[in-house]
């Protein structure tokens, strides 16, 4: 069994650079996998906290992470249960678009189609998450 991304973990040394915050509020994805470093980080620092506008995914922690529910991330199933109170809510696409993770993504594996019509919508800073 492949070990799952979180597609929402902080910004650190060694995690993949998923998208950026467009000007629309959602994450653009990145077509091209991108591990980012430390010179990467302090640089993109300087305009403030990294995940307020990009976010990155990291190894799942599950049981070591505080948007764990026992059995699966509560994140996505939060912006699922969520998800009818916006005006235009998402809709499924026959087609599912280029994903630099998907094989081994904790919300894709936990929650399937549903959670990549809404992945962009995530906007993660760590220090609100408590992770």
């Amino acid at each position: 069994m492949t070990a799952l991304t979180c597609p929402s973990a902080p910004a650190s040394p060694g995690a993949v650079l998923l998208g950026m915050t467009g000007a629309e509020g959602r994450i653009l994805p990145l077509r091209t996998r991108m591990e980012v470093d430390a010179e990467f980080l302090a640089s993109a620092s300087r305009q403030g906290p990294p995940e307020a506008r990009m976010r990155f995914a990291s190894p799942c922690r599950s049981e070591g992470c505080a948007q764990w529910t026992g059995t699966a991330c509560g994140i996505i199933q939060r912006v699922l249960d969520h998800i009818d109170l916006l005006p235009d809510p998402p809709r499924l696409a026959d087609t599912l678009p280029p994903c630099t993770i998907r094989q081994s993504c904790r919300w894709f594996s936990d929650r399937g189609r549903p959670a990549w019509a809404v992945c962009d919508l995530v906007v993660t800073d760590q220090a609100a998450a408590g992770c």
